[in-house]
């Protein structure tokens, strides 16, 4: 009889089980379907307004939108260590039932950032007000890039105030929650940004006008959201602790290094070029880093959909489904990696002719290489990419904090010797876009999987059959795909939205047999009968 009743209470906790996997991979799908689709909107607009922008105002104001980003990641490292970890602790303490303990880091983290703000307003009115000492600017756009820089400067400022509140819907688990909303914020966008294209001449400063009412908007939800999600989270100073403060900075402060890192790796090529080279040729490398960034925040928002259940799962300390998870984060970002990036390698040349305004066609081959040196690095990259998330969930940064950084200098040296030779000066473009890639791609073939392996103490060997699969997968598509560039004669959108349909087919179906295990297969299988399913239903 007790056997019999045991057997009936393994059943019973085997079908929980089950049930708290499936609902764990259904809320994991609708997070990712609602993030993608608010990246496609973001990437979108700036499809249709980079050219516009190019044709009327010419490659060097487009340069100055991605340099005012550019300037406000470097104020970002004052703001990273803090923030980079806040969701880690409020969402670690939420599920382990600590109330108080969610309240005092909320509040200490949201008071501290309304500090920061206090403290970044006077070098960032320094900087707006010498702008023209710091970059090239021609004298025609001085006034419009000036605006440019102090409406993104102040939208910056929001989002380090809302950053806090930010965390509602990554703690719930809820990041759909946020995708959609971010989706009406980018719509919101690009409603004013027609608006004032159409009714007034055209100005760079625009962009980031309408890039704050947008986080004005996000700000406010966020607010609703933490009343919603986390009723238990209340705003009151009486939270506020000091040493909470400095116990995420503690921690967080590897983030900051890390950053500092990337921004010396990767978001330098822009101002580089425009303070090394020359105006146009910043506007060279900014149209380049469109396209790549594009990629690049479309891997990397399938990679961030991830993190949540990723630290729920280190908060109840359940290492093997972590790891498990991990590895189908790797494939899954993979997929959303190398097909766009072959794309770009068969097809980039017949692209920029029909994206660019014909005035501009001149600057396509120099704008293409530029575009395959920035992303050659996702040849590694759209797999290990997940990977990053595990020093932020085990709260272990110092050493791939320390090696980004040196990495980042190591970038900024060498392409400054290389430069200093009169006979390497023509290729000075290309030295600045492509050192960044190739210092990445050893970093991540060598230390990043290997890191992620000691910290969750594994062996250093077992993320690399994941790497080695994505990277052959995506070796054999770019030989495809450029395969059909040669078969195919280019010259409309309708082709190129019939070569992207083509690719794609193939590219889901080179990834599927060879990239995905047989289990994410099954799961795939299942997923599309049940879809199929129930709208037969």
């Amino acid at each position: 009889m007790s056997a019999n009743v045991g057997v009936r209470q393994g059943k019973s906790i085997e079908r929980i089980k089950n049930m708290q996997e499936v609902s764990k991979n259904k809320q994991l799908m609708i997070n990712m379907v609602a993030s993608l689709l608010s990246c496609l909107v973001s990437l979108a607009i700036s499809f249709f307004i980079s050219p516009t922008i190019i044709a009327k105002l010419g490659f060097e104001a487009q340069s100055f939108w991605t340099m005012a980003n550019n300037f406000v990641s470097f104020a970002s490292i004052v703001t990273m260590a803090l923030n980079s970890m806040a969701g880690r602790f409020i969402t670690v303490h939420i599920h382990q039932g600590d109330f108080r303990g969610a309240n005092t880091y909320f509040n200490s983290v949201m008071y501290a950032n309304m500090a920061i703000v206090a403290v970044l307003v006077l070098p960032c009115t320094a900087v707006v007000f010498y702008l023209q000492k710091l970059v090239n600017i021609s004298p025609e756009l001085l006034y419009d890039v000036k605006l440019l820089f102090a409406v993104t400067f102040l939208s910056f400022m929001v989002t380090i105030v809302s950053a806090t509140f930010s965390t509602a819907t990554f703690a719930a688990n809820r990041l759909d929650l946020s995708a959609m909303r971010t989706i009406e914020s980018q719509l919101m966008k690009a409603i004013i940004l027609v608006a004032l294209f159409h009714f007034f001449p055209i100005r760079i400063s625009y962009l980031g006008i309408a890039t704050l009412l947008a986080n004005v908007y996000l700000f406010l939800t966020y607010i609703h959201y933490t009343k919603k999600l986390l009723p238990d989270i209340q705003v009151s100073p009486k939270y506020f602790d000091i040493r909470k403060v400095f116990e995420i900075l503690s921690a967080g402060i590897w983030n900051t290094v890390m950053r500092s890192g990337q921004l010396l790796t990767n978001q330098l090529d822009t101002y580089l070029s425009n303070i090394w080279i020359g105006g146009d040729e910043g506007g060279y490398v900014s149209t380049a880093t469109t396209i790549a960034n594009a990629i690049n925040t479309l891997y990397e928002t399938v990679s961030a959909v991830f993190t949540p259940s990723l630290t729920i799962s280190f908060a109840k300390e359940n290492k093997e489904e972590l790891t498990e998870d991990l590895k189908s984060a790797m494939r899954l970002t993979g997929l959303f990696a190398n097909i766009p990036l072959c794309f770009v390698i068969a097809f980039g040349i017949p692209f920029y002719y029909l994206w660019l305004p014909a005035t501009k066609h001149f600057a396509v081959p120099t704008i293409y290489i530029l575009t395959l040196l920035i992303m050659c690095g996702t040849l590694v990259g759209g797999a290990i990419s997940p990977l990053f998330n595990v020093y932020t969930i085990v709260n272990k940064l110092k050493w791939n904090s320390i090696v980004t950084l040196l990495m980042g200098f190591l970038n900024v040296v060498i392409v400054f010797i290389l430069l200093q030779f009169d006979v390497l000066h023509p290729y000075g473009l290309f030295f600045i876009a492509g050192i960044s890639s190739i210092l990445g791609i050893v970093k991540n073939l060598t230390f990043t999987p290997m890191y992620a392996a000691h910290c969750l103490g594994l062996k250093k060997r077992v993320f690399y059959p994941t790497i080695i699969r994505y990277m052959s997968v995506t070796i054999l598509m770019a030989g495809i795909f450029t395969l059909y560039n040669r078969m195919i004669s280019t010259e409309s959108w309708l082709v190129l939205f019939a070569d992207i349909l083509l690719c794609g087919v193939t590219g889901l179906i080179l990834n599927y047999l060879i990239l995905f295990t047989k289990k994410e297969r099954l799961i795939f299988q299942e997923t599309i009968f049940r879809f199929l399913k129930r709208n037969r239903g």
